[in-house]
């Protein structure tokens, strides 16, 4: 049986005696409560999503900064960091790319997928001189989700930048995206 399996396993079962628990003791866990819309404080000082990149320029390497809202729940996974505020999210990304430049990755993304509205311009991100845009909507669970990812040309690598929202709180949010678009690289 592998690892992640037998975890399942003793994970489920904790979760199981937990809620037995407390359905025997007559108490109701508290619900969860509901997901914040609030868009993050404009004075808040952002955090910092790190890219680095230290096998390029002889060693001397460099890195791609991207500022991300402080207080907004956050999860990683390798390159990947997603951070959460109710309804939004903004995700930081590092992926491999075969094509030669920012613009022609995001294009040959948006390609292999049929979202409404899928559109993919050239588009100015801080001191990055090859960044492109990527603006589609999909359907999640049935419900509409407004998406632009901004990626960014570092090498052989794609840096990308991903904002979501449900539509009618995408425009009113935007400013979430702005602030990560201000990314900086050294000169």
């Amino acid at each position: 049986m592998s690892k992640k399996l037998v975890g399942a396993a003793v994970v489920g079962a904790a979760i199981l005696a937990v809620v037995v628990a407390l359905f025997r003791s007559g108490e109701a866990p508290a619900a969860a409560p509901p997901p914040s819309t609030a868009a993050p404080s404009p004075s808040a000082q952002p955090s910092m999503a790190e890219y680095a990149f230290p096998d390029v320029a002889d060693g001397r390497g460099w890195a791609i900064r991207i500022p991300v809202p402080s207080g907004w729940a956050v999860t990683r996974d390798k390159d990947r960091a997603s951070y959460r505020s109710g309804n939004l999210l903004l995700e930081t990304d590092k992926v491999p790319i075969t094509q030669e430049d920012a613009l022609s990755g995001l294009k040959a993304i948006a390609a292999k997928t049929h979202y409404d509205g899928s559109v993919v311009t050239p588009v100015e991100a801080g001191d990055i001189p090859d960044a492109a845009e990527w603006d589609y909507t999909y359907l999640r669970d049935g419900t509409p989700e407004r998406v632009v990812v901004v990626g960014l040309g570092a090498g052989d690598s794609l840096v990308t930048i991903r904002f979501e929202a449900p539509p009618a709180e995408f425009d009113r949010n935007r400013g979430v995206l702005d602030a990560a678009m201000k990314v900086s690289a050294p000169g």
